[in-house]
């Protein structure tokens, strides 16, 4: 398994080292983020421990009552940790190494994780248990929990990384697109909005690494929007990566009158303490939103041999049930499929998987070599993408679109063409595509709200626009071979690209 995939615990047969009376001061960097997850009521196997797969039809099945989740977390807290946020299915916690150390009778390294060309993690490193570290439980969380795990650091799925700026975009040399007008015309959007469909009265819900949007473009266009802080997050009013500000500019081009939450991730003084994937979703829920967009996740492929993974990680089967549950609810969840990445949560069946479409300066669509297309060997049967966004090529490491983002922030210094100081950037990846997508689906939901999110993708996948030239990203497949382009439904672009106002018109 990757190094960044390391979710999956493996238990040691050592014994347990002596319970220390108290844990020790914690350093910066030592405060732990936990998926906690319950015993489905009748004390049977809860979503980690079960042998089953769940799914939609099965999740809700496995929710503990509320009475035996609060006795859970009590407990807890009475041990020393701090409760975070409950979700239907598992409830987020945070506690010192020393503390988890001495409860689950364990002992934590520092772990590395990796950064490529083709992601940013939200943490350079993250404390796990090592390999055949001993794992031996307070016999009193027996019967109460059943599983913990510490959540590993998220990916963001794009490409590279004073006064406020100017809310017009500088001029580069090459072929790129601006938001809004580029981008809602090669979606077929601006027809959508001239009909006066513009996503007013859908609450949508957008995870990422943070919402600076006291940046010109959102203030000029009267954009109406809320940050808010998951836990371990800090600022509303800064967004030190620059990925949340930029990306958040693609669904509001697409849907302006949403009513958007945007929810922080990242603590720009220390990454360690910011929120996990986990915690960020739960947040989300709290908003009543009906839609979510994530441009982020994990890689489940083992990148020393480009093997895909084929049984999910432990660690993330919490964050499987909380969008099952999500799901069933009637909330429509959009992920970005991946730069090459084997994605989760994108691979996900319940998911709206986005994909990437390049459309060059003469008009012609390619499907993106920089958008992950594979076949799922956890979810068997599931083809990633569903439908495609806009993405740009590898060639130009996906410098496509011209995105808003804090003055100096990570993603302002890209080598794009752009100052290093002035508030814009040039950049893509299947992180622009999810919004875009999400922005659509909000469209829809706006002229029709009793549709599901099954509806949506009928609906998506009906009127998608073919793109029978170019193929995938071939670090997304087992053989590393990008998946072509083909008529009809294809491996590369699933339905094709997104058609915006022949949806509309379906629905």
């Amino acid at each position: 398994m990757a190094a960044r995939t390391r979710p999956t615990r493996r238990r040691g047969r050592a014994a347990a080292p002596e319970r220390a009376s108290a844990p020790a001061p914690e350093q910066p960097g030592d405060i732990l983020r936990v998926a906690v997850t319950f015993p489905r009521p009748g004390g049977r196997e809860g979503v980690v421990r079960s042998p089953d797969r769940l799914g939609v039809a099965t999740v809700l099945d496995y929710q503990p009552t509320e009475p035996d989740r609060e006795r859970a977390l009590e407990h807890l807290e009475r041990l020393g940790f701090r409760v975070t946020v409950r979700g239907r299915l598992s409830a987020s916690v945070r506690g010192p190494r020393a503390l988890f150390e001495r409860v689950f009778g364990t002992t934590l390294a520092a772990t590395h994780v990796p950064q490529d060309e083709r992601s940013i993690p939200q943490a350079r490193s993250v404390l796990y248990p090592p390999e055949g570290a001993p794992w031996s439980p307070d016999p009193s969380l027996s019967g109460l929990i059943d599983d913990a795990y510490i959540q590993w650091p998220h990916l963001y799925f794009n490409n590279r990384f004073a006064p406020p700026p100017s809310p017009i975009p500088p001029r580069v040399r090459h072929h790129h697109l601006r938001v809004p007008g580029d981008v809602t015309l090669l979606l077929d959007v601006d027809r959508v909005h001239r009909a006066g469909t513009t996503g007013q009265g859908v609450r949508v819900a957008m995870i990422d690494s943070g919402f600076a949007h006291a940046h010109g473009h959102f203030a000029e266009r009267g954009y109406t929007t809320t940050t808010v802080l998951a836990p371990g997050a800090t600022r509303t009013d800064l967004d030190g990566n620059g990925h949340g500000t930029g990306e958040s500019a693609n669904l509001l081009a697409v849907a302006p009158d949403v009513t958007f939450f945007g929810i922080k991730l990242d603590n720009e003084t220390d990454p360690n303490l910011g929120a996990s994937v986990l915690e960020g979703f739960q947040e989300a829920l709290r908003h009543s939103p009906r839609v979510i967009s994530v441009s982020l996740g994990y890689d489940l492929c083992d990148r020393a041999t480009n093997a895909h993974l084929t049984a999910l990680p432990n660690g993330l089967r919490a964050l499987e049930a909380e969008i099952q549950a999500a799901v069933a609810a009637g909330i429509v969840v959009v992920f970005s499929a991946g730069n090459g990445h084997v994605a989760f949560p994108g691979m996900m069946r319940e998911v709206v998987s986005a994909g990437g479409v390049f459309v060059a300066e003469d008009g012609r669509m390619l499907a993106s070599d920089y958008a992950s297309a594979f076949d799922s060997r956890i979810y068997p049967g599931r083809h990633v993408p569903d439908f495609c966004g806009l993405v740009g090529e590898a060639a130009n490491g996906a410098a496509y679109i011209m995105l808003p983002v804090p003055p100096g922030a990570e993603l302002d210094r890209l080598q794009d063409g752009t100052r290093a100081d002035e508030g814009w950037g040039v950049f893509s990846g299947t992180s622009a595509a999810a919004p875009q997508l999400a922005g659509v689906c909000a469209l829809l939901l706006a002229k029709n709200p009793g549709l599901t999110a099954s509806d949506l993708k009928n609906v998506l996948r009906a009127s998608a626009r073919d793109v029978v030239l170019g193929a995938a990203n071939p670090a997304s497949n087992e053989d590393r071979g990008g998946m072509p382009a083909g008529t009809g439904a294809d491996g590369a672009t699933g339905a094709g690209l997104v058609d915006a106002f022949a949806a509309w018109r379906l629905v």
